[in-house]
């Protein structure tokens, strides 16, 4: 009972934390018009419309990841990306002509799956490190964490800092 108590409180933390990351980068966003969202350099050359559709498809690779977990040898995309930054700059050339009210609906959308998903699995599949191969030793809730809510944290940050340079 008490290591059924222990796990439950690990599944309610990660989701915890994809909530408070979340209620943290709408904080970091809040009050900005259409136009400061489409303005450039917020981080690096790109705008807060690019920030969140960038978060957005990270969370949907995390979202397809955790919906193919009952094939636990299949290796998911998201662990297979070998360059990080041409990944990112691809998705980039993807997103950057999307209108900003598309990706922001992507962006909530995407985000309540993810936390459907995780409230899905069960404890054991969130944290045996042994679980999945693909993981090399880490549990389920290490990816969530990386791909969700630090990285939320992380872009949260640098917008702060870029409202602040920028007087917004």
């Amino acid at each position: 009972m008490q290591a059924d108590t222990r796990k439950s409180a690990q599944k309610q933390a990660v989701l915890e934390e994809l909530r408070r990351a979340r209620a943290n980068l709408l904080a970091a966003i809040e009050g900005l018009t259409p136009n400061d969202m489409l303005r450039a350099g917020a981080v690096g050359i790109w705008s807060v419309k690019d920030v969140l559709a960038h978060l957005t498809v990270w969370e949907s690779e995390l979202v397809t990841a955790l919906s193919r977990l009952d094939r636990p040898a299949l290796v998911p995309h998201i662990v297979q990306i070998e360059d990080i930054d041409e990944f990112n700059a691809e998705q980039y050339r993807i997103n950057a002509p999307r209108p900003l009210e598309i990706v922001l609906e992507d962006f909530h959308g995407v985000h309540k799956h993810l936390l459907r998903a995780v409230e899905a699995l069960d404890e054991r599949t969130l944290t045996d490190v042994r679980k999945f191969r693909w993981l090399e030793g880490e549990p389920l809730t290490y990816l969530i964490a990386e791909c969700a809510y630090w990285h939320e944290d992380e872009h949260a940050e640098q917008i702060r800092q870029w409202r602040a340079a920028q007087g917004l």
